[in-house]
């Protein structure tokens, strides 16, 4: 799978990076257990996923293309 996840730069304030922390989180246990889920499970989590995309997106840090984890 490409690489989905955003390190983030230094210049990010405190509720910034927790922002990219929650995505990548997200990210993370889509890519890692998205088929353990309830159907609604996993479609609930990429519609997150495609919120904070827009966030991710905003700060300039390139998440990358939200078909990468199935959205």
């Amino acid at each position: 799978m490409p690489k989905t996840w955003i390190d983030p730069p230094k210049v990010l304030n405190d509720a910034e990076l927790k922002l990219v922390d929650v995505y990548n989180t997200l990210v993370k246990t889509l890519d890692e257990s998205g088929d353990d889920l309830e159907p609604f499970e996993r479609r609930n989590a990429l519609k997150a996923v495609a919120a904070l995309w827009q966030v991710m997106n905003g700060l300039d840090l390139d998440p990358g293309h939200l078909y990468d984890i199935g959205a």
